[in-house]
């Protein structure tokens, strides 16, 4: 029982799309984007995933939520998109200065999206400020954060189906397809039930996230997947792909967000029934 609670991780959510039903009652702000509080028991440890979109947000929901900034170990942004990075001014201004911010090198690429029209959706601080600051820690290859806890690095892309589309950088001065080579995720390691493995919007494809995460670990036991699944713009074909292959890891839990959409949201409930617990702004879960 004691090994047990040693390798315990509580999830906040801090920031996303929508508040959830228990907690509207405390004043929460919703807004599209995300930003996860994970807290290791023991060896104690807190990490930030991801800002949200809005510093005001985050500074509104991280206090309503009685979670404090200077508790904070490490910082890591998913990728480089204005609504999972949106509020690092605030993280940067209230956490300690020691506390590392972990992230892709690509996430200071100029980003844009195309539809309706061309559209800035880049981090929200200037690149300069950013290189810098000694605070930030930039690979493409995997971080060990803390024991049990480390990131993707670099996705693996394998899925035929999972192609990052829509999205534009700039390089040599010319507009180009942005591959999402910064989408990482981040893998937390629980002895006796497998991998949890948490996604910004999963840009690399959650497919190609999951099968990265157990190549990188050795591990094949999946107890949960957790986050974005950008599944809102897919087509039918990849939605019920993507339930299928995921059904074929049998993860213990379920938890989409964000990016995941309404309707592949209520796909995947059907799917894994009492599996599947979507998570909104406020949601707490334990693994």
């Amino acid at each position: 029982m004691k090994g047990m609670m040693l390798k315990r991780f509580n999830l906040t959510i801090i920031v996303e799309d929508a508040v959830s039903p228990q907690k509207k009652n405390i004043g929460l702000e919703a807004k599209h984007g995300l930003s996860i509080v994970i807290q290791q028991s023991e060896p104690r440890k807190s990490i930030l995933m991801d800002t949200g979109q809005s510093p005001d947000t985050l500074l509104y929901n991280m206090e309503t939520l009685g979670l404090d900034f200077d508790k904070i170990d490490a910082v890591f942004l998913s990728h480089g998109h204005y609504d999972h990075t949106g509020g690092l001014s605030a993280v940067l201004e209230k956490t300690n200065r020691h506390v590392p911010v972990i992230a892709h090198p690509d996430v200071l690429k100029p980003k844009f999206k195309a539809a309706p029209t061309l559209r800035f959706i880049g981090l929200p601080l200037k690149r300069s400020d950013i290189e810098s600051s000694s605070r930030f820690l930039f690979a493409r290859n995997s971080v060990m954060i803390a024991e049990n806890i480390l990131t993707t690095g670099e996705i693996e892309r394998l899925t035929p189906y999972e192609k990052p589309r829509g999205f534009w950088t700039v390089e040599n001065n010319v507009f180009v397809e942005d591959q999402m080579k910064d989408d990482q995720a981040l893998i937390l390691n629980l002895p006796d039930k497998g991998l949890a493995i948490i996604a910004g919007c999963a840009h690399a494809g959650i497919m190609n996230t999951v099968r990265h995460a157990q190549k990188l670990t050795g591990i094949k036991k999946v107890h949960a997947v957790i986050g974005g699944f950008h599944l809102n713009d897919s087509s039918e074909e990849t939605v019920k792909a993507t339930i299928s292959d995921l059904a074929e890891i049998n993860p213990d839990l379920v938890c989409p967000c964000h990016c995941t959409g309404r309707k592949p949201s209520r796909r995947l409930i059907e799917a894994f029934g009492k599996r599947c617990n979507p998570i909104k702004t406020g949601d707490t879960l334990e693994i």
